[in-house]
Formats: C-alpha cells, structure tokens, sequence
C-alpha cells in the first residue's frame, strides 16, 4: 500500500503517517522514504516491522536511470550465525570438485562432525537451500528415485 505523510514533523518518523494509528497497526511493518528537501537526490528510508530488523537506510537517486541506490546504512544488517551443517556442506565442494551426488547417507558419511539422521539431513537441507545458495553459492536438489532419494550439490558460485 501506498500512503502520505503529513506535514507537521514528529520525533517517530512512523507517526509521520497520515491517518489513522489503524494504518500501521493493521500492517507487520511500514516503510517511510523522506528527503530534507523536496529537490533532493538523497533521502532515508526508515524500516520497521515484525519480521526485519528497524533500520535507516541512505538512498541516493540516480537520475539517469531512475532508480534509488543504496548507499549506505546507520547499523549494520543482523546476519544469522553460521550453521554448522551448511559450513561443512561448502567445505565438502570446491571448485576441482564442485559437484557431489548421491543418498543423504552417502553425504553424511563426507560430512565429519555432523551427527543427525539421513532423515533429518535432507529436511535441514530443504530448509537452508536458499541460504545455502545466497551465502556459499551452492545449488542443492533433492529427488526421489526408485532406488531412494537422490541429494545434488553443484557450486556455482565459487566467490558467494
């Protein structure tokens, strides 16, 4: 949805929004854009919600192409902590090697010091496969065959 602000300026930046308390009570989080001065190129973006972290963001607009590009934040981005299965996954797959196939059980036999259930392996994996493509670069697929499941890792990414 799309809103306004109002004029009158305010300690918040969120009770800037004209309306109702409704308009935000009703939303899981809001994103407020202001510049100084309407001619502006720079602007800060407040974002606040139930599922991301409150952050102010430093926007500069690129005229030319007509997009606002990030420049920069008041606090760093919250990153989740490493996870121990996906570390040992990245450091299985290289890229000599940077394709492995075969059954969960298979890949828990390469995997030293995890310790859980073929079972359990595959669901985690499920799981953290976009996290496990967007931090380390490796695609994960799992299929089912008539011999059993079938885990596929292909580094595509080597620099992720």
């Amino acid at each position: 949805m799309v809103h306004h602000t109002r004029k009158m300026e305010a300690e918040d930046s969120f009770d800037m929004i004209s309306g109702t308390n409704g308009l935000l009570g009703a939303a899981d989080g809001a994103f407020i854009m202001q510049k100084k001065r309407r001619t502006d190129n720079t602007a800060l973006l407040d974002i606040v919600g139930r599922d991301q972290p409150d952050q102010e963001l430093t926007l500069e607009f690129d005229r030319e192409r007509c997009v606002w590009e990030f420049q920069g934040a008041e606090t760093e981005l919250w990153k989740l902590p490493p996870d121990p299965l996906l570390e040992a996954v990245a450091k299985m797959l290289t890229p000599e090697q940077p394709e492995w196939s075969g059954a969960p059980t298979e890949l828990l036999e390469r995997l030293p010091g995890v310790s859980i259930q073929a079972n359990i392996l595959t669901r985690k994996l499920n799981v953290s496969a976009d996290r496990l493509y967007n931090d380390y670069g490796i695609r994960y697929e799992s299929r089912r065959t008539h011999e059993g499941r079938v885990v596929k890792l292909t580094l595509e990414n080597s620099g992720a």
